[in-house]
């Protein structure tokens, strides 16, 4: 039947006809539809399977196949066939009364070369564990049961302006972070655990990952099998919808990290795929190997482009995500020392989507390789992403960290690896300051990338947890977009995430933090935690991000490092970091003149709100500011901050005008 004159009905005589339509013509009126009026309809809705007044229509593309079924499964063995027809375009339709909510199914595929093989739905939207088999297999869900409540969180999102907003973020790998029997929780057992820790830390947002659809119990997670289902071993997409709307109803955002730039493409048996390789026996999708045991995509074929928008728009459209992090987009847009235009254009059209379709939804980068103009709009010949994760500063900054204290002075440490980054911040990308994963993951038997490995060089625990407490400070209150902390940094554990994950234990080390012995790690997580309520008070630290600062002063032989955060506003932070292990009782900070910072004369008094070296934190509480100096000139101009400054540590003051 042809459903487009049907749309141009009087609306009442048309709802009439609807109901005696069958689910696919349903969903082709739906389509022709949103065509007529400008909106074309997203893949999500047509591919995959529908459910529909007691029917379910199934769309998959395969335009070289010879012959496509749908096979209803029970328990693993076929129950019912469904035939497919095939249209013009190259897609496969069926409908069936027998997929009802929760019904398991492939696709059974015969490809241009007779080869026949069981195929999962590249658009399931959750997948299960078939154990009788030994296969994941697709399933049918209504995406529209779940029953949100995060009403007020969206609406605040729709109107909010995401680089003028708090930014702290705690990165957590979803199967791992906190794990009962060896095993994972469910999103909906995860949520309750997470959301506390998360207040208790004063984070904004968590960014999940390995939270897509992959094989194997101890994968990291980014060999990707499916675009649109959540890790089943964990529960279905209305699991995870739960967790999100839980996270939002208290006030916590939510980034994924999503896999654009490969996929996994080993095949699990002659006669069984979860993969998207030669899934009609050509190549829809695939361009060379990857480094990962994958496959890149093609962003010359258009079934890649249309498959991965389509999938950056559901989870953002339908599971609420609040920003998507592009995971290796270097492999993107530049391989074996050529530009990929179809690539950079594919990311360019896609962020200019996002931006225009949701507003206060956020797009970021992990880019390695220094391709230019990352966070430029599209309009500037940019990437037009929001963030870039800031891979060159923590590189640096766990160098510097992990330099013995005596040889930080050097040029090519504190030059190079402090004054670099202030120099060159406002000059580059806009940065979250990262310490994502994989600057913790040594592999599976080295912990030699851990936080607490970097200062491993000091001589005592104490230490080495003050120079933890000074990173920290330095992470969190640096110039930037905001900042990334990696799950089990917090504490300072010394067994890397991975480690832990491998021997199925929780990723982050729990235990610890029970025992009367671990007062120093108790007192960095309560630093961490006091440093994120500090950021999030203070709009200076955030509001106009690394255009608010100044470099107030540095000596390099001293190892002090001082600078403005806040610049135009009132009142203004000041940030004073140690990165020697001598303290003074007494330290005169250099302002600098009038003609460099002419507020500065306005400024009545200097009050400290942080001290990470106070006895709470771990810290010996001997170089506490009850009042800080303000050394003036015979005309009045403020020459100096004269203060206590303790060793290996950051002292913000606040000035009040």
């Amino acid at each position: 039947m042809s459903v487009s004159p049907l749309v141009k009905l009087d609306p009442t005589i048309r709802s009439h006809i609807v109901d005696f339509l069958s689910p696919k013509d349903k969903l082709a009126l739906a389509c022709t539809a949103k065509a007529l009026k400008g909106l074309s309809p997203t893949l999500y809705e047509q591919r995959g399977a529908h459910v529909d007044s007691g029917k379910t229509t199934f769309q998959v593309y395969a335009p070289q196949a010879k012959k496509v079924s749908v096979i209803l499964t029970s328990f693993g063995s076929k129950e019912h066939e469904v035939p497919m027809e095939k249209t013009a375009s190259g897609v496969w339709n069926a409908v069936s009364s027998h997929a009802a909510v929760g019904r398991s199914y492939l696709y059974r595929v015969e490809d241009s070369r007779g080869k026949v093989m069981m195929r999962t739905d590249p658009f399931s939207f959750s997948v299960v564990n078939v154990p009788e088999v030994g296969q994941v297999q697709s399933l049918v869900v209504d995406r529209q049961k779940y029953q949100w409540g995060d009403g007020e969180w969206m609406k605040q999102r729709a109107g909010s302006k995401p680089l003028e907003q708090p930014l702290s973020i705690y990165e957590v790998h979803v199967k791992s972070w906190m794990r009962k029997g060896g095993k994972p929780l469910s999103y909906r057992e995860l949520a309750p655990e997470l959301i506390a820790y998360c207040k208790k830390m004063n984070f904004t947002h968590v960014e999940l990952y390995g939270v897509m659809e992959h094989m194997h119990d101890l994968a990291r997670g980014y060999q990707v099998t499916n675009y649109f289902a959540p890790y089943h071993p964990m529960g279905s997409s209305d699991d995870l919808k739960y967790l999100i709307d839980q996270m939002h109803q208290e006030g916590i955002g939510v980034i994924i990290d999503w896999i654009p730039a490969h996929f996994q493409h080993n095949h699990q048996s002659s006669d069984y795929s979860m993969s998207l390789h030669e899934f009609d026996g050509s190549d829809l999708f695939s361009a060379e190997p990857a480094p990962w045991g994958t496959r890149y995509f093609d962003f010359s074929k258009p079934e890649s482009n249309r498959l991965l928008e389509a999938s950056a728009i559901y989870w953002i459209d339908q599971l609420h995500i609040d920003a998507l992090r592009y995971d290796a987009i270097s492999a993107i847009v530049r391989r074996n020392g050529k530009n990929i235009e179809p690539g950079i254009a594919f990311l360019q059209k896609l962020n200019d989507k996002i931006h225009a379709k949701f507003p206060g939804v956020f797009t970021i980068a992990e880019e390695t390789d220094g391709f230019p103009h990352v966070t430029k709009s599209t309009k500037e010949k940019g990437l037009g992403f929001d963030l870039k994760w800031g891979i060159w500063w923590s590189h640096d900054s766990r160098n510097y960290f992990r330099t013995p204290y005596a040889e930080r002075s050097r040029e090519d440490h504190h030059q190079r690896k402090i004054l670099h980054f202030l120099g060159e911040v406002q000059r580059t990308d806009k940065m979250v300051l990262s310490h994502s994963h994989d600057d913790s993951d040594g592999g599976a038997l080295s912990s030699e990338k851990t936080l607490y490995s970097c200062v491993s060089h000091a001589k005592n625990e104490g230490a080495r947890f003050a120079d933890l407490r000074n990173f920290f400070a330095w992470q969190t209150l640096a110039p930037g977009r905001g900042y990334l902390i990696h799950m089990g940094d917090e504490i300072g554990q010394q067994d890397s995430w991975y480690q832990r994950f491998v021997k199925y234990q929780s990723a982050v080390d729990w235990e610890l933090m029970k025992q009367p012995s671990q007062g120093l790690r108790r007192g960095l997580q309560q630093c961490v935690s006091d440093l994120n309520a500090l950021y999030r008070y203070h709009s200076a630290l955030w509001k106009q991000g690394e255009e608010g600062f100044k470099l107030i002063s540095e000596y390099g032989p001293n190892r002090v490092v001082a600078y403005h955060r806040g610049m135009g506003q009132k009142p203004r932070i000041a940030v004073i970091h140690n990165f020697s292990d001598k303290g003074y009782g007494s330290y005169d900070v250099p302002l600098g003149s009038s003609h460099e910072d002419p507020a500065m004369k306005g400024v009545k008094h200097v009050v400290e709100r942080f001290n990470s070296d106070e006895i709470r934190y771990g810290g010996s509480g001997k170089f506490s500011n009850k009042q800080v100096e303000v050394v003036r000139a015979g005309d009045g101009q403020p020459t100096h901050f004269r203060m206590a400054l303790p060793p290996l540590s950051t002292v913000v003051v606040e000035e009040e005008f």
